[in-house]
Order: C-alpha cells, then structure tokens, then sequence
C-alpha cells in the first residue's frame, strides 16, 4: 500500500437508525426507511477487510446510531474475527434495549475473544439529571440492566458520560458509581455534531466559570492523566473559542466508512473531506484510497484546511500541548 497510509483504527458506522430520543442529538427523527436504505451489504464490507489498507489494523469503532439494533451487526463482527481476529471491536450502546443488548454480546463473544470486545454505556448522570439529557423513559435504569447482564459475559465495560451543562457536576458521582458497579468509565465533552447529523444547531458554550469547575472536578478525580489530559485541554479552547491549529494523522492512520460506503478522514464527514465511496470501486478500499479524490483530501487534511477544528474525539492528533490519545501507547493509560 502506498506509504500515504499507515491505518490502525476503523471507524464502520453499522447503521444510522436508532429509535431513542436525545436532546442533543437529531439523528432519531429520521424514518428507519429513510436511514437504512442504500447501506453496504456485508459482502462489500467483507471486501475491505481484505485490503492491503487496512492489513495492519488493530482497532474497529462499530457505531452510528443504535448499532446492536441492525441485524448486520453480529454478522460485522463476525468478519472482523474471521479476517482480523486480533483486532479490538468496540461500540457504544444507550443500554435501553438490555435483553437484545446481552443476546447480541453473547453471539458476538462466540466468534471474538471476550477481552477484545469493548462496550460503552452512556450514563449521563445520576438518575435526576440523566432525565435531562436522554428522553427514554427509565433509560438510566436500563442502562444499567444492560451493565449488570454484559458484565455476565467477561467483556470491558465502561460508563460514559458526556460533560453537559446540566450534569457535569456529576463528575464525581459519576465516577463513584462506575467503581461501585465495578466497571470501567469514560468522561467525553459535547461538541457540535456535523451536519451529516443534522445537529448543527447544537452549539455549546460554557462560561469561564463552568470551564474551571469542570476543570477541578476532572482534576478531583484524577482524569487528566499524561492520555486524557491534551483531549481536555482540545475542548477547553474550543469552549474558549481559542483552539490552536494542529498536527492531524486522521485519514493517513484512521478511517471513517458510513453505513452506504462513503469513507472519510474523521466523523467531521464534511463534504470536502470526502475521499469516495466504496461501490464505485467494488468495495476495494486499496484504489479508493489511491484515487485522484482520496490523495487531494489527505493533502487537505495535512495542509490543516479544515481547522480549527472542534470534533474532540479524533484520535491521531498532535497538539502543541501534547498527544492525542490515539498517538499514546495504551499501557500508558491507568484507567
């Protein structure tokens, strides 16, 4: 493969449908019709997994909307262990669907080592305040559920929980309660989806008082370690509307593939950063990254066109303050 590439880490959105109601998220008024129409078929995505591109990936994203939803799913995972058994699978869940959440695990961990089959749960929250942010009736509870049943099958598992306005000083709370379930956590920060999402009208802005105390509470818990803390400090002057400009890897070691093929650098998914689609080259991802197409949008990428840049949870970044957390070696992280 042209030295161009050097990818490690898939981003495969499964499905964009997802039934749930979140405040901050448009995704759930589309149809499912709409949504599910005109997605790859498995022989396609089975294609690139074959790919010299890819032939030194440790790492699948499988996300979107509620991907363990999509009756791809199991069969996704099942190609990714056939061609890439050493590979890491991960996906983030509401956990609103706990049976179908732990039936789905279970199939998968036949066909994949449990310890490389990582699950998220979204947890915003304590119960009073998740009620802000997820419209789904007794979601927290459900969430739960799903934690106590995936915890039956020896897999990862992590709460996540997203720093809004309305709950982050929950902080704390948050990380008590994942330690008292006796699973992992994660804290994110909200950033504006694209309008891919039709989120773009989701801005947040937190005052110089909010940043601080967000700041002492992630400092109280011990988050901002050598791999965490550059994420932080990305968001931060984002929030302060002061981001730098930085060294970006996305699209030269990570990838992003819709449900219908498209492949981009990053979940931007913007327009100008569209490198092709997969069914105008027979799912071969190797001549869809060589392509006139694909080369001008990692020279755009390189050139730092598309910054400043809010996205938050790319990976492959060098920042003027430090590493990304994708650039980091993992036994570095303690959590």
């Amino acid at each position: 493969m042209n030295e161009l590439y050097k990818i490690d880490d898939v981003q495969y959105m499964v499905s964009l449908y997802c039934p749930g109601r979140c405040r901050n998220c448009n995704v759930w008024q589309r149809k499912k019709e709409e949504v599910t129409k005109g997605e790859i078929d498995l022989v396609m995505f089975e294609r690139v997994l074959q790919s010299d591109a890819l032939k030194n990936v440790s790492h699948f994203e499988l996300t979107a909307g509620e991907s363990q939803l999509s009756p791809k799913y199991v069969d996704v995972v099942k190609l990714i262990a056939r061609y890439k058994p050493d590979a890491v699978v991960h996906t983030n869940i509401s956990g609103w669907y706990p049976q179908r959440h732990f039936e789905v695990t279970k199939e998968c961990v036949r066909y994949i080592k449990p310890s490389l089959f990582k699950i998220d749960i979204s947890l915003d929250g304590r119960p009073e305040n998740y009620k802000s942010i997820r419209f789904i009736e007794d979601g927290f509870y459900k969430a739960v559920e799903t934690a106590k049943l995936l915890k039956q099958l020896n897999i990862p598992i992590r709460f996540i929980m997203t720093t809004f306005k309305e709950i982050y000083r929950d902080i704390e709370w948050f990380v008590s309660f994942a330690k008292e379930m006796g699973v992992g956590y994660y804290i994110g920060y909200p950033r504006i989806s694209t309008f891919y999402f039709k989120n773009i009208d989701k801005e947040f802005n937190f005052t110089k008082k909010e940043i601080a105390e967000i700041e002492n509470l992630l400092s109280k818990v011990g988050w901002l370690t050598e791999r965490r803390l550059a994420n932080w400090l990305w968001a931060k002057s984002v929030y302060e509307k002061n981001t730098p400009f930085f060294e970006c890897y996305m699209g030269r070691m990570s990838i992003v593939i819709d449900p219908y093929g498209n492949v981009y650098p990053c979940n931007e998914l913007l327009p100008e950063l569209f490198m092709g689609n997969l069914k105008e080259f027979g799912g071969d991802l190797d001549m869809l990254l060589l392509s006139e197409k694909a080369v001008k949008v990692i020279e755009y990428v390189k050139e730092r066109k598309c910054q400043p840049c809010g996205m938050l949870c790319a990976l492959k970044i060098e920042f003027p303050w430090g590493k990304q957390a994708g650039l980091i070696p993992i036994e570095k992280d303690k959590q």
